[in-house]
């Protein structure tokens, strides 16, 4: 009988080390969570799979962390083993503590990880602790690495893009069309350039494209996937729009982030951009008005104002911010994306193009929206203090960004000037937004969002989608419902009255409850 019971321990204890053996290659998890946040996506389960040579992460955590930072390793943790269960053993990881070992601090410097210090209360006690929280990945003789891991929301893509970026044997090329600029801020060794205000977006891009400049003035090189021309202000040169047209023709892709309407809110002042720009995409189709969109769900301005003996600063809804939620949930760019912030953008003509060009809007502006038009552009705050801006702007939604496809025709005819021109194209794609002020440092390049929809537009154009999916499946944004005045208010004062009224009723219930509690006792022993 013993015998048969240490058998049948055995065989347990067998089948048990046979199915943990099986589930370092054969992995599944159940993830309840809205988009899937807590399991890998398709495109990271792939980027794994796809791997020629052994991947190998070394993932640098002191075992002293904060505790608000504790769950940032077992998330991590738990992450590096769904990538290493998909890899079919292309990828390892390991767990290093460098905090003790002079060689471990040594080779963590030399993969890219540097400790970072970190305020810890503890025994009631405040200290400085230096701490490891990085990932470095190792493949071939390459080298990437994550120096810091402290959120991880994002986390996947960062790992997925990392995975990607160092098994690529080539990364796709993105150009950015880069102008003189009047008044240059003079540039000082070792400083930021303060002329670039597109620096926050490149650096973005640069982390999965290899990213260059161009002036126009010499043909766009072969190799360019995509070009990006944002804040044009004056006109092109012949050669400039001749290069930026066969660009297209032959078959490049562009991404405009490009005003139609010059603004300045410090003088409340507006007026058209008259470049020759608008005339040559007007060629392709992509007609842009001479208008401002206005929007009642909208962005906010601090406006100073008198208070009696002070001056404060009051936030005032301003319509020419118009904040974007409603989407194109069909395309892959923005149908995840809720969340993003437009800065005086105009409005997509989409009346005059040809049957020749096929479009698809991205995003619009609200269901209370308006325009304000030539000859007067009046963008003052004024006059929308203290107003219900749902009741001023009644206008359907307006389309302010979009993709064109189709048969692009040249702007340039065949001639002695142009023997070799290039006269259509059905390969070229333009995307285009109405605000350069979109992408801009100290502007819409700090909402995430937009960053998001940005670098998810240049994944789209030079068909790169893998890492969409990942980059936009924790972007959320869930603005409270509108409701009237009337709601409000009933809401608010059921909120102060009810617990009241509650708290009344349960001492009522409870003071007859005694009361039938001492009749009955004293029935009891009468």
């Amino acid at each position: 009988m013993k015998k048969n019971i240490w058998f049948d321990i055995i065989i347990l204890i067998a089948i048990v080390i046979f199915v943990n053996l099986v589930s370092l290659s054969i992995f599944t998890r159940i993830d309840l969570s809205q988009g899937k946040i807590y399991s890998l996506s398709k495109s990271s389960k792939q980027a794994v799979k796809n791997l020629e040579d052994r991947l190998v992460i070394k993932a640098y955590f002191s075992r002293n962390l904060p505790g608000e930072y504790a769950d940032a390793r077992r998330f991590t943790q738990d992450i590096l083993s769904e990538y290493q269960a998909y890899s079919r053993g292309k990828l390892r990881f390991e767990f290093i503590d460098p905090s003790d070992e002079e060689s471990l601090k040594k080779e963590a410097q030399q993969n890219q990880i540097m400790p970072v210090s970190m305020r810890v209360v503890e025994n009631d006690k405040l200290e400085i602790r230096e701490v490891y929280m990085g990932l470095a990945f190792l493949y071939k003789d390459k080298v990437e690495s994550l120096p810091v891991i402290q959120n991880t929301r994002g986390l996947e893509y960062d790992v997925t893009s990392s995975i990607k970026k160092i098994s690529a044997v080539g990364l796709k090329k993105v150009a950015f069309l880069e102008l003189p600029k009047e008044n240059e801020i003079p540039q000082m060794p070792g400083q930021p350039n303060m002329n670039d205000e597109f620096a926050t977006i490149r650096q973005f891009i640069s982390e999965s494209y290899e990213v260059s400049k161009t002036d126009l003035v010499n043909p766009v090189k072969d190799d360019i996937d995509a070009l990006i021309i944002a804040g044009v202000t004056d006109s092109l040169s012949i050669p400039q729009l001749f290069n930026l047209d066969q660009f297209l023709m032959r078959g490049g892709n562009i991404l405009f982030f490009q005003d139609r309407i010059s603004t300045n809110l410090q003088t409340q002042t507006a007026e058209t951009i008259n470049s020759n720009l608008f005339g040559l995409i007007g060629t392709y189709g992509v007609l842009i008005k001479p208008n401002l969109v206005t929007d009642a769900v909208c962005g906010q301005v601090n406006v100073q104002q008198q208070r009696g003996m002070f001056r404060m600063m009051t936030p005032v809804s301003y319509p020419f911010f118009p904040v974007i939620n409603n989407v194109n949930k069909e395309n892959l760019i923005v149908k995840n994306l809720d969340f993003m912030q437009l800065i005086f953008a105009s409005e997509i003509d989409t009346t005059q193009m040809g049957s020749e060009i096929n479009f698809e809007p991205l995003f619009y502006t609200s269901e209370n929206s308006g325009e304000i038009t030539m000859p007067r552009l009046d963008i003052g705050l004024q006059r929308y203090m203290n107003q219900d801006l749902r009741k001023m702007f009644i206008e359907e939604p307006k389309i302010v960004a979009g993709i064109y496809s189709g048969l692009f025709k040249s702007f340039f005819a065949p001639g002695m000037d142009n023997p070799n021109v290039i006269s259509e194209t059905s390969s070229g794609r333009i995307l285009y937004v109405t605000d350069s002020d979109f992408i801009k440092d100290g502007a819409g390049a700090g909402v995430k969002g937009n960053l998001d929809f940005v670098l998810n537009s240049v994944d789209y154009m030079v068909s790169e989608e893998a890492l969409i999916e990942i980059r936009s499946r924790e972007t959320t944004f869930r603005p409270l419902k509108e409701v009237s005045s009337a709601t409000r208010k009933f809401v608010k004062w059921f909120n102060i009255l009810f617990p009241s009224f509650l708290l009344i009723i349960l001492g009522i219930l409870r003071y007859r409850a005694e009361l039938k509690r001492r009749k009955f006792l004293g029935e009891l022993y009468e």
